[in-house]
């Protein structure tokens, strides 16, 4: 359990901007940056202007491919979820990082779906987080 000390913590790191090196690029499909984000509320705003799909490969996907030079048996695929780490390690939010990857294994073949969840999940985070500074 996380001490409370440790919740204000992550309440403020969410809304402060984290430096632009480490901010989250939603990429499109001709590999250029659609939208960058630096906090838990640029996020939020910026997620329902990303593509369903876009949203998708970086909330949950499932690959093999191309992660070894060579060949090499796997127990089964690797699941990647950039977004989830990204709230992990620059916003230091554990819980909502494992709030967001399992909504990708919930909704994984369903992009509009997921992303809608995510959104929802995001602001109800956001919300307790005000909360939680408030007091």
């Amino acid at each position: 359990m996380v001490g409370t000390d440790s919740i204000e913590n992550i309440a403020r790191e969410s809304f402060r901007k984290c430096p632009p090196e480490l901010a989250f690029r939603f990429y499109g499909s001709n590999g250029k940056i659609i939208a960058s984000t630096s906090n838990l509320s640029e996020l939020i705003s910026t997620l329902p202007e990303i593509p369903a799909t876009i949203a998708q490969f970086h909330v949950y996907r499932e690959t093999t491919q191309g992660i070894f030079d060579e060949p090499a048996e796997l127990d089964g695929p690797v699941v990647r979820s950039d977004l989830a780490l990204w709230i992990n390690y620059v916003l230091g939010d554990i819980e909502l990082s494992r709030c967001v990857y399992e909504l990708g294994k919930e909704f994984a073949n369903n992009p509009e779906e997921l992303k809608q969840k995510v959104i929802e999940v995001l602001k109800e985070r956001e919300q307790e987080l005000i909360r939680l500074i408030k007091a």
